[in-house]
């Protein structure tokens, strides 16, 4: 996937690419140095989290890695 600003993800609704919603972007985390996205947070989600991590404040982290398309959700693969 091309080059995404990380400030034009913030609030975006996510879906995978089978098309379970797993929430809003809420944050990012990126590498200070390089600018590589490394993963979005998105805010808690009672459905569709399967096999992605959640924290204890219940926000669910989606390594950018899996980000397919930004579209009117943002896409990503479901984890293996």
């Amino acid at each position: 996937m091309g080059s995404i600003l990380a400030a034009a993800l913030t609030d975006y609704e996510v879906m995978t690419t089978e098309g379970t919603q797993l929430g809003t972007v809420e944050n990012i985390t990126m590498d200070p140095k390089t600018g590589d996205l490394h993963a979005l947070r998105l805010g808690s989600h009672d459905g569709g989290a399967s096999g992605y991590h959640k924290i204890d404040d219940g926000q669910l982290i989606v390594p950018a890695d899996r980000i397919e398309a930004k579209e009117d959700y943002l896409l990503v693969r479901p984890p293996k």
